[in-house]
């Protein structure tokens, strides 16, 4: 804008930046950098917590020497293992011993069975194992049956099983496990010889 005053020359008035006058280079330049800057930095700060998180998961797995999961306690189905809770442990550490069982009792019922059963290890990786499996199991039931002039009349059964097979375990999460067997099994009920499976869930510590 030209200004005219008595007695002087003509003169330029400074133009404002608030006032719809050009931003000076400069300024402009500056305020580009720093805003590539601040959207360069955001995502890397935002990724910052989720790395730190993510360094201090520790994969669990069964070949680690610090925390190698050992021993396991779970549930087991089967004719030669046993059937209801379970324990597992090893005497080496490619061998192991599990026994499972229960009792459940009734004022006309009563039951309870055992079983034990040894795993070699044929190969062990960090979330897997395959092992092959020998056992033998007692099932004994014993059930009230009222005859003819005695209230009290007991009816008993009792099996011997044995088997052997191969199975294997999946490490699932960190410390659950899931175990699942094929045995060529002996059932003392009906004295047959044949192919039946077995499963298990264990969480190990």
């Amino acid at each position: 804008m030209l200004v005219k005053r008595q007695g002087s020359s003509l003169r330029r008035r400074p133009a404002a930046i608030g006032s719809g006058g050009a931003v000076p280079a400069a300024v402009l330049a500056a305020l580009t950098l720093a805003a590539l800057t601040l959207a360069a930095l955001v995502p890397l700060s935002a990724l910052w917590p989720a790395t730190a998180v993510a360094q201090t998961v520790v994969q669990k797995d069964w070949n680690r020497l610090d925390d190698p999961l050992t021993a396991a306690l779970g549930v087991h189905v089967g004719k030669t293992g046993g059937t209801g809770l379970a324990f597992k442990f090893p005497i080496q550490w490619w061998l192991y011993v599990q026994a499972a069982g229960m009792v459940w009792n009734t004022s006309d019922n009563k039951r309870h069975n055992i079983g034990f059963e040894l795993q070699y290890l044929l190969r062990q990786d960090q979330k897997t194992r395959l092992f092959l499996g020998a056992g033998a199991a007692n099932y004994y039931h014993s059930k009230r049956e009222p005859v003819a002039g005695n209230d009290d009349n007991w009816v008993t059964e009792e099996n011997w099983n044995y088997g052997f097979g191969v199975g294997g375990e999946w490490l699932l999460g960190k410390r659950w496990s899931l175990q699942v067997e094929i045995q060529f099994t002996h059932d003392g009920e009906d004295d047959n010889f044949i192919l039946l499976p077995q499963a298990g869930a264990f969480y190990y510590w």
